[in-house]
């Protein structure tokens, strides 16, 4: 049976890694895609868990884009 990582580096939410001060964006980011594909890996391995990690899945995505959303200059002013 393969464990589905509900914990990352110590965090156990994207939005914990986006809160911590001490990461720069680039160390967010690789943290959290790190953490995406870990979780898509264990997925293809141990379909029984899916429920989760798709929703884990989906809190790093939406983490992803907030930090996106911080690095592109607001043109719409």
């Amino acid at each position: 049976m393969i464990s589905i990582p509900k914990r990352f580096a110590g965090f156990s939410s994207a939005q914990g890694v986006l809160n911590d001060p001490s990461l720069s964006a680039d160390q967010k980011r690789t943290a959290l895609l790190t953490w995406r594909s870990a979780l898509k890996q264990a997925a293809r391995l141990s379909p029984g868990g899916r429920n989760d990690t798709d929703q884990m899945i989906r809190e790093i995505d939406a983490a992803l884009a907030s930090l996106n959303r911080q690095r592109r200059p607001h043109s719409d002013r």
